[in-house]
């Protein structure tokens, strides 16, 4: 809608502009969610780069595979100007490298209180990412005609040929700041850790109900029942919800 700002002729993209904040926005998160539950914030902070990096370079491989390569002959793929970044890519990454961060501990309760942490952050930092990413245009949606939209308020903006858009990620901001205020308010009456597991599922399932509005290149193809397409992107968010299923069982068990 708006992708870029110039200041002093140097322009800064709206995209990287709230990558950055949704970024110390987790980090705070973490931090003082860490103290709150005698947690050690430096074992994070350590094992922090890993995460950030392997995010970067899984997101951007993800893309570059799916568009045919295998095998990157050039270190332009992993050039993060187009911001070409592949939402599989990205969880996937995430994914391993939590359970890899969670592996370090062998009590069940400190998992627990990790994974409590951890949805949080996710959360918190959604909030910021999809709220302000309504100006960015590396996301683009699928045409709209009703009243409410967004438009390009720029020429620059890829949004000029779609005229008006579906608002996804204000959607998607309130919706995450809902499932914020109604878990914060479970935690004070439950007092458990480890429960946002099912909430994580609800948050897959929020990005399941938008991918029928994003414009993207589906791969892996399959019709289902006549009624569903679903390609990789479905596959990869129906393991996590089953994944994290099968945790919650794991983790309820008494040891």
């Amino acid at each position: 809608m708006y992708p870029y700002i110039e200041i002093f002729w140097t322009k800064l993209y709206m995209t990287g502009i709230w990558i950055v904040i949704s970024c110390f926005v987790f980090l705070l998160t973490v931090y003082i969610l860490s103290k709150k539950y005698h947690q050690e914030f430096i074992r994070f902070f350590n094992w922090l780069p890993w995460l950030l990096i392997c995010i970067y370079l899984s997101g951007l491989y993800f893309s570059f595979f799916l568009n045919g390569g295998i095998v990157p002959t050039s270190f332009w793929v992993f050039s993060p100007y187009w911001y070409n970044f592949s939402l599989i890519g990205i969880l996937l990454a995430a994914f391993v490298l939590i359970l890899i961060f969670l592996a370090q501990f062998r009590r069940n309760e400190t998992k627990k209180i990790w994974i409590d942490i951890l949805f949080f952050w996710f959360v918190n930092s959604l909030i910021v990412l999809w709220i302000f990413l309504v100006l960015w245009d590396n996301f683009v949606w699928k045409p709209y005609t009703w009243p409410l939209h967004i438009t390009a308020l720029t020429q620059d903006s890829a949004l000029v040929k779609y005229w008006w858009v579906y608002p996804i990620w204000i959607f998607l901001s309130l919706g995450a700041l809902a499932i914020n205020l109604i878990v914060t308010v479970l935690k004070l009456i439950k007092k458990r850790s480890g429960i946002w597991l099912l909430w994580f599922i609800l948050l897959f399932v929020l990005f399941i109900a938008i991918l029928p509005f994003w414009n993207y290149p589906a791969h892996g193809v399959m019709s289902v029942f006549w009624m569903f397409t679903l390609d990789i992107n479905y596959y990869v968010l129906i393991f996590l919800i089953v994944f994290c299923l099968l945790s919650y069982r794991k983790l309820s068990k008494p040891m």
